[in-house]
């Protein structure tokens, strides 16, 4: 069950679901809309006030094909997010308004669907820093909160930082760096994730009343 903390926007009435074939689980895109979406632009997603926002290094071929940020479901953000209590319950990659109504926006360093991070070349990482401090600047997050150690220090030369709030800011916001919640980096399984999310989701929203 979800507790109430300080700061938590209300929830909405209702979210519709994501798209489910007739034996209820939900539909996944094919092979072949997969590999089509190679290249495809994800926007970026953004609450009417944004308490949070997660950048990414840039969206995956599903994401691609869906236009969900982090659009595999079985992508551990999802169950990470609510255990760390910024959602009340584990959310689909569909359910935008469950994330938006919580003060949660999505972007990334990079906008284009890969199949693999590492087909994004350092040159993009650098050039998003810019892309990224001109939505800052716009929408007005109180903290960015960066999905990946390596991006963030390549984009922003900063090759000695660590999982935690970072002593600079970027516009208005507070930095906070989170391990990336991909199942390739072994080094963070689900409880370390759970930790290192709630303890910015406690800076960020208050801790959970009882």
């Amino acid at each position: 069950m979800f507790d109430a903390v300080d700061g938590d926007p209300p929830g909405p009435a209702a979210t519709p679901g994501p798209p489910r074939r007739a034996d209820g689980r939900p539909i996944r895109p094919t092979r072949e809309q997969l590999l089509a979406a190679y290249g495809t632009t994800v926007g970026d997603l953004v609450a009417p006030r944004t308490t949070v926002l997660l950048c990414g290094i840039n969206p995956s071929l599903e994401s691609g094909a869906t236009g969900f940020h982090f659009g595999t479901p079985s992508n551990r953000l999802w169950p990470v997010l609510h255990l760390a209590g910024f959602t009340p319950r584990r959310l689909h990659p569909s359910e935008t308004g469950e994330l938006t109504s919580r003060g949660i926006s999505i972007t990334n360093f990079v906008p284009r669907s890969t199949a693999r991070a590492d087909e994004i070349d350092d040159d993009e990482i650098r050039a998003g820093v810019t892309r990224l401090g001109e939505l800052v600047e716009r929408i007005e997050p109180a903290w960015v909160a960066f999905l990946g150690l390596a991006a963030y220090r390549l984009g922003f030369r900063r090759r000695t930082a660590r999982v935690g709030r970072q002593p600079e800011t970027l516009g208005p916001a507070a930095i906070w760096l989170l391990p990336n919640p991909s199942g390739l980096n072994a080094h963070y399984q689900l409880p370390d994730l759970t930790q290192a999310y709630g303890e910015l989701r406690e800076a960020a929203y208050g801790p959970i009343r009882p």
